[in-house]
């Protein structure tokens, strides 16, 4: 038989196993191990929409401060300066003022932002004297204060030169992500 047949019958022998305790035991501890497992999980499948659609949202807070304090710093004459609205004159792409033919040149135009409504800021350009606007375009949804916009100085009767912007979303988790920049204008302040 050699030493494999040997072996093979030591085997049969022996009455070595696990017995029905130790049995259950290590079954026991797999399902905690594997139940453990499954709930970490489906929690982090369930908080994933959450953390994508907050995400978004400070992404699109943060194009949005961006594109606001770019045109703010080539702007000028300042007719509207609430918390919640703003007006000035800025250069833009051609196109968005409404001359044609689109090229890559810009020219002045009014530039309206105006955050008042329902958390969320729209965009409207029109020709510098404020006749013949576009289209508002939505910016930013989802922010839990229409108070965009500061501006220094605050004095009523001052003209302001530098212009504040901040975005306020609101979490889940209850504290605010806030989104904030500001700019000089450039061209000078005021109307």
């Amino acid at each position: 038989m050699g030493w494999f047949g040997d072996i093979a019958a030591r085997l049969r022998r022996s009455e070595r196993g696990l017995t029905l305790i130790e049995l259950l035991v290590a079954s026991t501890m797999a399902m905690v191990v594997l139940g453990g497992a499954v709930t970490v999980f489906i929690g982090a499948v369930r908080s994933e929409p959450r953390t994508t659609s907050k995400v978004t949202a400070v992404e699109q807070g943060r194009v949005a401060v961006e594109r606001m304090t770019r045109e703010l710093r080539q702007g000028s004459d300042l007719s509207t300066a609430t918390a919640g609205e703003l007006s000035f004159v800025s250069y833009v792409p051609r196109s968005s003022c409404g001359s044609t033919p689109a090229t890559e040149s810009k020219e002045l135009c009014r530039v309206t932002y105006d955050c008042e409504e329902g958390g969320e800021c729209t965009r409207t350009v029109a020709e510098p004297d404020g006749g013949s606007p576009g289209a508002a375009v939505q910016l930013v949804s989802g922010l839990s204060s229409s108070e965009v916009f500061s501006y220094s100085p605050a004095e009523a009767e001052a003209e302001p030169d530098y212009v504040g912007v901040e975005l306020s979303f609101e979490t889940r988790e209850g504290g605010p992500v806030v989104i904030a920049d500001g700019a000089t204008l450039r061209n000078g302040g005021g109307s």
